[in-house]
């Protein structure tokens, strides 16, 4: 089975005082995402600051969240790591705890990576791991990493593994690139990296989104997802999720989702980030409380459901 089809997540990853994850509300805040109305979560992905966590600390996070009651079906797991051991470990890790994918960025710490670099990462990724469950998303997000996953890269791994590679996150922003991989990959699951693209992705046989604001639009999302699915004229919840996506994108997007979090949850926990990241509170993010308002006051417009306050995760 690959990951559901519809609205993932990208989930942020708390952290306590020392820097260590706080694993309790991580796994909280995990099944709070799937019962807001996600079809899946990503963990440590860019929005969990995956790539700042060693392969061993997403390994050990990743059990109490399994152990939590979370079906893993409906987790997909960054696993991208610089050094390839690590990249192998934790996605065999990953995959034998029966996750629904793991979502892994080209090598992007060498210039100039050529197409065959980059295809051969995701091979010999396959192999090593060695599992037929393996369910592999590639992600590309040229802006971050500046490496691209070429349509030619992702025919050759069609061909070569067509049971193991399922799909791609396409973070560009590009709608051109995304709505050409639809038609042009149909056996592969085409994920945008926003919410602001969901209703146009289905429209084009895409699977749905993967997207960091989506930690606060959830039922939103899921409401343009489900109202699709029925046949529902969505124009109007899709035109109201668009520019809250915007508004939280307009500030830098970790440090304002983990602010909005402390404040909605009342849980300072959510104020730890790692470096390079800033340190919070951040009085640049003041102005994030209009945002906070207009979340509310859209969810009522549309008799959603505001998220609850997260409950106090044991310590």
């Amino acid at each position: 089975m690959s990951l559901p089809r519809g609205v993932v997540a990208a989930g942020v990853t708390p952290f306590r005082a020392d820097g260590s994850i706080h694993v309790p509300l991580f796994a909280e805040h995990t099944a709070s995402l799937l019962r807001s109305g996600c079809d899946a979560v990503l963990l440590f992905g860019t929005t969990g600051e995956g790539l700042s966590l060693t392969a061993e600390e997403r390994r050990v996070a990743l059990e109490p969240v399994v152990d939590h009651g979370l079906p893993p079906g409906r987790l997909l797991v960054g696993t991208g790591s610089l050094a390839f051991p690590d990249l192998v470990e934790l996605t065999r890790a990953a995959t034998a705890r029966g996750v629904g994918g793991v979502l892994v960025p080209p090598p992007f710490h060498i210039k100039a990576v050529s197409d065959a670099g980059v295809y051969r990462t995701y091979d010999e990724l396959v192999q090593r791991v060695g599992d037929a469950d393996l369910r592999l998303y590639a992600y590309h997000f040229p802006q971050l990493t500046g490496v691209e996953v070429s349509f030619t890269v992702l025919e050759e791994l069609r061909r070569a593994y067509p049971g193991q590679v399922a799909g791609v996150k396409d973070s560009s922003g590009e709608w051109d690139h995304t709505e050409t991989l639809c038609p042009q990959f149909p056996d592969l699951d085409v994920y945008a990296g926003t919410e602001r693209l969901l209703r146009p992705i289905l429209d084009a046989g895409g699977a749905g989104c993967i997207s960091a604001t989506v930690n606060l639009t959830a039922p939103l999302a899921a409401a343009v997802r489900s109202g699709w699915q029925a046949g529902d004229d969505v124009a109007a919840l899709q035109d109201d999720l668009a520019p809250l996506r915007a508004h939280i994108a307009s500030f830098p997007m970790i440090p304002a989702l983990k602010t909005l979090l402390a404040h909605r949850s009342g849980r300072d926990d959510w104020l730890h980030t790692r470096p390079p990241l800033p340190s919070l509170p951040d009085p640049s993010l003041d102005s994030l409380a209009p945002i906070d308002r207009l979340l509310d006051e859209t969810l009522a417009a549309h008799d959603l459901r505001t998220p609850a306050r997260e409950p106090d995760a044991p310590e």
